[in-house]
């Protein structure tokens, strides 16, 4: 009987050492795009942060109108515009023109920019692998998903 103790209390200690082990390896992990359940389970909600005051962020942009809402967003002097996909067909499309580094999330696809910023500003995505400057042409640039997928900070000066 004594033994049978023993053996119960062995094995609880193991599973709360295992446990113990693999709650934090898991909060490390990579996170991914959540899902966002009301646009469907493949879809995504991109951010940059911090949007300053006057900066806005358009959501829900189809494909076949992003061109369109880019250069509309990118109509006044001294602004860079950013769509991203949203993984549902969809994309967000940011109004930028504060001069600051800011942090990018769910940034996975479909990237693309229209900087119209005056004076040479030119707007810069960077990640640990992949770096990309968009100069201020007042043209449509697309980036590659694979560095998309890559970036975690945006620079706009």
């Amino acid at each position: 009987m004594r033994l049978r103790r023993i053996r119960k209390r062995v094995a609880a200690m193991v599973v709360t050492m295992i446990a113990a082990v693999l709650v934090p390896l898991a909060a490390q992990a990579p996170a991914h795009a959540a899902p966002n359940v009301a646009a469907g389970t493949t879809a995504w909600t991109p951010q940059i942060y911090p949007l300053y005051s006057g900066e806005w962020v358009k959501r829900n942009v189809s494909s076949a109108d992003r061109n369109a809402a880019l250069a509309l967003c990118a109509a006044a002097d001294g602004i860079a515009c950013v769509s991203v996909g949203q993984g549902d067909g969809k994309h967000s499309v940011f109004h930028l023109f504060k001069c600051d580094t800011r942090s990018l999330s769910n940034f996975i696809d479909a990237l693309a920019v229209l900087n119209n910023q005056t004076g040479g500003a030119q707007v810069h995505f960077w990640g640990p692998r992949y770096q990309v400057y968009i100069p201020a042409d007042d043209t449509i640039h697309a980036v590659p998903d694979y560095a998309t997928y890559d970036f975690n900070r945006l620079d706009i000066c």
